[in-house]
């Protein structure tokens, strides 16, 4: 447990010195899929708590719509495809990043977000009518900084000037939106072929 806590405080230091962070966890080795994976289990859990138990003055969903299997779900298949996109673009582009790398550094990124997501919920319950403008102020600061700490980890990870790595995030989006597309097509396709053997198994279950 120690030797795992010293692998997390990166995360911390990451908060403060970004570039010298990712550069610790790329280059000198220090970074942990373990770390990685627990920071994204930190932030369903954070994200899933705010959807259960924020006030009503900001957020007006019915706690029993919520679905933390959902939830999670949602969270890994947005990291995942978009750490798969950018690698798809960077291998295209001489980064030098692997795939492990971009999703450990974006999982890193997360932190903000998990330090702000519960301790807001809880204030949530507290704040008076009218006041949930703040809430929404130091949860979209929370969101910038991810952003910010995201590109860091992009920079660093593929050894990026800051105009590379902007144009990169341009065509990373193009190849997320290709890959929902394929995604979207092979499963519709999938869908007529589960249909088409149905109607084939039930025209001879009722002919014969």
């Amino acid at each position: 447990m120690k030797q795992f806590w010293e692998k997390y405080k990166l995360t911390f230091y990451i908060l403060r010195h970004p570039f010298d962070g990712f550069y610790v966890m790329k280059y000198e080795k220090k970074g942990s899929i373990g770390v990685a994976l627990l920071n994204f289990v930190l932030l369903w859990i954070s994200f899933s708590a705010m959807g259960q138990y924020s006030s009503l003055i900001v957020d007006q969903s019915h706690p029993l719509a919520q679905n933390s299997l959902l939830d999670g779900a949602s969270i890994f298949i947005v990291l995942f495809l978009w750490s798969v996109a950018n690698w798809s673009v960077t291998s295209l582009t001489d980064g030098e990043g692997k795939f492990k790398e971009i999703f450990m550094a974006n999982c890193y990124a997360l932190t903000p977000l998990i330090l702000v997501l519960i301790p807001m919920t809880l204030v949530s319950n507290v704040l008076a009518e009218g006041e949930g403008a703040f809430y929404f102020l130091v949860i979209s600061f929370a969101i910038m900084w991810f952003v910010f700490l995201a590109f860091c980890g992009m920079v660093m990870v593929h050894n990026f000037t800051a105009g590379k790595a902007i144009a990169t995030i341009f065509f990373t989006f193009i190849a997320l939106l290709i890959i929902v597309f394929l995604i979207a097509l092979l499963f519709a396709l999938w869908q007529q072929m589960i249909t088409f053997f149905r109607s084939i198994y039930l025209e001879l279950v009722f002919r014969y």
